[in-house]
């Protein structure tokens, strides 16, 4: 047998039971990992604290409101809460960040006192030419 030969069938024989040996050893890993991923139930028992009570930031601000008897308006319990809870008065309408007014809801002319000429025009120009063509397009 000449030299070559002999050399190439060892690489091929080497390189077959490397091949071999890896699949084996990953193999085994993936089942080691599965065995380390499987999830393990831990059940928790929990300890209530009593924590005395603060009066809230909320409270501090606002002062406290009349506490009002809830009403029944209705069998649903999660509907009548909200219903409570628009009689109570514990709504958006009442915080600062509610919309006082809405200036987009009537025909009247908007004041543009206060406001950029270019923010004055943009709001005080009419729109009717361009709504228009835009139902031209749509082929309204």
């Amino acid at each position: 047998m000449k030299a070559k030969t002999f050399e190439s069938l060892i690489r091929k024989v080497v390189r077959e039971e490397i091949d071999y040996a890896l699949r084996r050893e990953i193999k085994s890993l993936k089942e080691d990992l599965r065995d380390e991923l499987k999830p393990t139930i831990v059940e928790h028992t929990e300890r209530k604290v009593e924590v005395p009570q603060q009066s809230s930031l909320k409270e501090k601000i606002m002062g406290k409101k009349p506490i009002k008897q809830k009403q029944n308006f209705v069998s649903n319990n999660t509907l009548n809460d909200l219903l409570n809870e628009t009689a109570m008065g514990d709504t958006n309408t009442q915080t600062a960040m509610a919309p006082t007014s809405h200036p987009f809801s009537s025909s009247a002319p908007m004041s543009t006192a206060g406001m950029p000429d270019s923010v004055a025009n943009a709001v005080t120009r009419d729109y009717s030419g361009l709504m228009k063509a835009i139902n031209k397009k749509k082929g309204r």
